[in-house]
């Protein structure tokens, strides 16, 4: 199964010693899944704040695509 990605926004650069900020994803047909960046891992969330829940993980996003893929 592929998953399509819709961006929501782009990357950014944060200023001098903050880098660049990846640009932020939402799973095309299913938008309360969030595809984000945290450190050095890539997460799907679903939901907001203490409601969240963390649904796969991966150290690129194809790799964290490849295990939601396999979540029913």
């Amino acid at each position: 199964m592929t998953i399509k990605l819709k961006k929501t926004t782009s990357a950014y650069w944060a200023g001098n010693g903050f880098g660049t900020d990846t640009a932020q994803w939402v799973v095309a047909d299913r938008p309360e899944i969030r595809i984000v960046e945290l450190g050095c891992f890539w997460y799907a969330i679903r939901g907001e704040g203490a409601d969240s829940e963390r649904l796969a993980s991966g150290q690129t996003r194809k790799e964290c695509l490849h295990h939601l893929s396999h979540i029913n």
